[in-house]
């Protein structure tokens, strides 16, 4: 029941009135212009005309409509209107009755799971903090944060949709507890949840100070990491959620602009890894945008053709000759150019596209190990003490590292040279990517073993078993796989030994930071003699400077790439770009040309060393599976060309990595 006195203003309310405006009777002093503000915006200037003619025309009424209560929840209210007369016949007091008829309303006024606001309810709050604040003078500072469950999907997965839905109950009430007292606390869809924090007083209420964005979101994800039991789940369950934040300024459009805003956010914080909050900024909204022009303008390229392959040559580290290329993808645009992939890789995987682009550039690289050769390196001759020491070795050389048995290496696992393409983790899990890929070589006329396949860890291990059954694919047809930017994702050392990888690529990250960062070299040493301890050949990536290269070839590595060998290249100009890389390793006595320099410091230890031991005693030769013969092949680097008259004698001998790898074999 209600009463509003029409000459004092003052308006009196039962405690069921205080139940459907969600109010606190010991702190709420309602008025009509408060009253009206809950009412949702679609309805609320029908209201305010029904009030107006039932007063102006001295007689009762009734009328039905939605609000969101100062609670946060949504309802619909069923109310009544009488008018008391002066005895001059003017209208003195208006009373009257509401009803709560919520139960009775349309589905979709609450949420029936967890009995919080819907969207529409989060929107009218927005809205009216926004009219109040112009009121009041104020702009901005309303907090809306939106709460979504990490991986929630594999909960619902492991225990059941009933189950789920429990724990979506749980979260609901531990947010709407840790939600300040005027706040609105809404379920938006499926596992995401939304906040709202009101800028401004509302009529009738005490003065408050609105949280901090980083403090509400502090407050809520404290709530939903405590451990809960449901039923139906054998264990407490620990729950982590992304949240997007934004802080209104009071130049959004409207609150729809708000919520997509915490939107944006929202999928930041999950991009970044989860279990962390991201306020809203503009340039947020600006990628956003750049997102969708980029979608369309991959879609189109791909639609029309724009597409281009790029080169970049793969050194053999101790010759320095050029014994493969990566193929890099860019996309045309009409008025840029080529775009760097780093503006539309994550767009393409985002939206699936990425699996017409592998599919592209498969085609495009096949065909190129099929039909090119690199020039050729014509080095110096070798000298009379290099000769003597090839032809000490024997024709099968043998691996003996801590811990491993002696695999004899009968040379290189992959003709070179080879062309190496990048796969996604869309691409990997297709089931018919064995038969993709051996389309790609029938068409081309292509030797499977010129064709190299890099993944990221990240698509190993998120892929799981599909992975394991993609790579038996591809190595089952001749191809090699190898792993991309190693040491950057998820590195777990198990798939090393399990799955029959053929090559390692030491992350870019780690090869810059070489000559200037003391810690550096340690970690890229660690990589080559893990790579090497599973038999797998190294491939630095991102080599910038003189002072890198010669760093990873005393270290060992096998094979680099980066600016300083060459840059990505279409392929017409590729050769010229090889033998331009040749010129400059001469001026500088890289490689073969190195003379006494550190390359052939290393190589000659090396051979020093294992002639030594060879003269002791020799590495066993043990009966190994033939996957393994092919792992263990895979480390062998051929030696530089140096002539016509040098290749009896050069053959059979091992590269300077496979030899450093005897020497170390023989340390304590």
């Amino acid at each position: 029941m209600w009463e509003l006195d029409l000459l004092t203003g003052e308006l009196t309310w039962s405690e069921g009135m205080h139940r459907i405006a969600g109010s606190d009777p010991a702190s709420t002093r309602p008025s009509m212009q408060w009253w009206t503000s809950l009412v949702v915006p679609a309805d609320r200037a029908r209201v305010r005309a029904w009030l107006l003619v039932v007063r102006e025309a001295r007689r009762g009424g009734e009328e039905q409509f939605d609000l969101v209560g100062a609670d946060g929840v949504h309802r619909r209210v069923h109310a009544w209107t009488e008018v008391e007369l002066d005895a001059s016949g003017e209208a003195r007091r208006l009373y009257g009755s509401a009803v709560d008829i919520t139960a009775a309303a349309p589905i979709g006024q609450r949420d029936p799971l967890t009995d919080l606001a819907t969207r529409p309810a989060v929107l009218a709050y927005l809205e009216g903090d926004a009219r109040e604040g112009e009121r009041q003078r104020r702009r901005g500072g309303a907090v809306l944060a939106l709460v979504d469950l990490d991986r929630f999907s594999v909960l619902d997965d492991a225990l059941g949709r009933a189950t789920s839905d429990r724990v979506l109950v749980a979260c609901a009430d531990r947010l709407r507890a840790a939600a300040p007292r005027d706040a609105v606390v809404a379920r938006l869809d499926g596992d995401v949840f939304a906040v709202a924090v009101g800028a401004c007083t509302p009529p009738g209420h005490g003065p408050t100070t609105p949280p901090a964005a980083a403090d509400l979101a502090a407050d809520l994800a404290a709530a939903l990491r405590r451990p809960v039991l449901v039923d139906g789940a054998a264990e407490p369950l620990t729950l982590t959620a992304s949240i997007g934040l934004i802080t209104t300024d009071g130049d959004e459009v409207g609150a729809d602009d708000v919520v997509r805003r915490a939107g944006l956010a929202l999928r930041r914080a999950k991009r970044e890894g989860r279990d962390r909050a991201v306020h809203y900024t503009p340039a947020l909204e600006h990628a956003a945008a750049r997102r969708v022009r980029t979608e369309a303008m991959l879609r189109s390229a791909l639609d029309a053709g724009r597409l281009q392959v790029l080169y970049q040559p793969v050194v053999a580290m101790a010759s320095g000759e050029v014994v493969g290329v990566e193929a890099l993808a860019r996309v045309i645009d009409p008025e840029q150019g080529p775009i760097s992939p780093a503006l539309f890789v994550d767009v393409a995987e985002e939206t699936g596209l990425v699996t017409r682009l592998d599919e592209w550039v498969l085609g495009r690289a096949s065909s190129m190990a099929q039909r090119w050769r690199p020039p050729a390196l014509e080095a110096p001759a070798p000298s009379a003490a290099a000769l003597v020491a090839r032809a000490a070795m024997p024709a099968v050389s043998s691996i003996a590292l801590p811990d491993t048995e002696a695999l004899p290496v009968n040379g290189p696992r992959h003709q070179l040279p080879t062309v190496a393409v990048n796969m996604s983790s869309r691409t990997l899990c297709r089931p018919d990517l064995a038969l993709l890929v051996r389309g790609a070589l029938q068409s081309s006329g292509s030797d499977p073993s010129r064709l190299l396949v890099e993944i990221t860890e990240h698509s190993l291990l998120d892929q799981g078993e599909d992975a394991r059954r993609a790579l038996d694919g591809l190595t089952d047809l001749g191809v090699g796989v190898g792993i991309d930017d190693f040491g950057t994702g998820w590195s777990a050392l198990s798939y090393l030994a399990a799955l029959d990888l053929a090559f390692m690529k030491v992350d870019r990250a780690f090869v810059s930071r070489l000559g200037t960062d003391t810690s550096a070299r340690a970690v890229v040493q660690a990589v080559i003699d893990l790579a090497h301890a599973h038999r797998l050949t190294v491939i630095a990536e991102g080599i910038e400077t003189e002072q890198q290269a010669r760093m990873l070839v005393e270290m060992g590595c096998d094979h680099g790439q980066g600016y300083w060998f060459g840059r990505p290249t279409p392929e017409p100009d590729l050769d010229a770009a090889i033998t331009s890389w040749y010129e400059r390793a001469r001026s500088v006595g890289f490689g073969a040309w190195s003379g006494e320099g550190p390359a052939a410091t290393v190589a000659e230890a090396s051979v020093e060393v294992t002639t030594a031991a060879a003269a002791t005693s020799a590495p066993a030769q043990v009966p190994v599976p033939d996957r393994q013969l092919r792992r263990a092949a895979s480390l062998s680097v051929p030696a530089p060309s140096v002539g016509p008259d040098s290749s009896t004698a050069a053959a059979g001998a091992a590269a300077p990595g496979s030899l450093r790898q005897r020497a170390l074999s023989l340390r304590p």
